[in-house]
């Protein structure tokens, strides 16, 4: 099932800034995270790891491939959204 994505407020800043600065090679992993849950979001490439919020929800962690962070995507499917609650180190 193909996703659209939905940003909370802090991950649209977070790619704003990305957007605005130099390190392509990061936005660019960045990107390619976010392509893999919206396209495959059922995959074990996107669902590398579930996590559990203090209120019970299930949201999954997908690692961004970059070797020079250890970034990560926490995300929840919602129907046809991809929710992305978090973009950063983990």
């Amino acid at each position: 099932m193909i996703r659209e994505p939905h940003y909370s407020i802090d991950t649209e800043s977070i790619l704003n800034k990305l957007e605005r600065g130099s390190d392509t090679r990061l936005l660019n992993a960045v990107c390619d995270a976010l392509d893999l849950i919206c396209d495959e979001g059922d995959s074990a490439k996107a669902r590398e790891e579930m996590l559990v919020t203090k209120n019970g929800t299930h949201i999954w962690k997908t690692n961004i491939k970059d070797t020079r962070y250890n970034w990560c995507v926490l995300w929840e499917p919602r129907q046809e959204l991809a929710i992305i609650h978090y973009i950063g180190e983990l």
